[in-house]
């Protein structure tokens, strides 16, 4: 059984490698913030220019839509890898 005061102890210590893992847990979730952010606007544009290359017959709109596309490709594959448990 455990003690009070051992439990005290555990609870009240400050472990060596706490601060940066905090640092390390913060960067993570900046990165995820920013790249939710990117992985709901991206799409959202390429509907935009894709609708309106196709409603006006315009080859420029179509054109950046599908650069776009690829670009979003590349970091929906950089978000997937980088958050799968390995």
């Amino acid at each position: 059984m455990v003690t009070r005061d051992a439990l005290l102890q555990v609870l009240t210590a400050d472990p060596a490698g706490l601060l940066p893992a905090r640092e390390q847990m913060a960067m993570t979730l900046g990165w995820h913030i920013i790249l939710a952010c990117f992985g709901v606007a991206f799409p959202a544009m390429i509907l935009v220019m894709h609708s309106r290359g196709i409603r006006r017959d315009d080859q420029v709109a179509l054109g950046l839509a599908q650069r776009w596309s690829k670009v979003a490709a590349v970091l929906f594959a950089i978000g997937g890898d980088c958050c799968t448990d390995r």
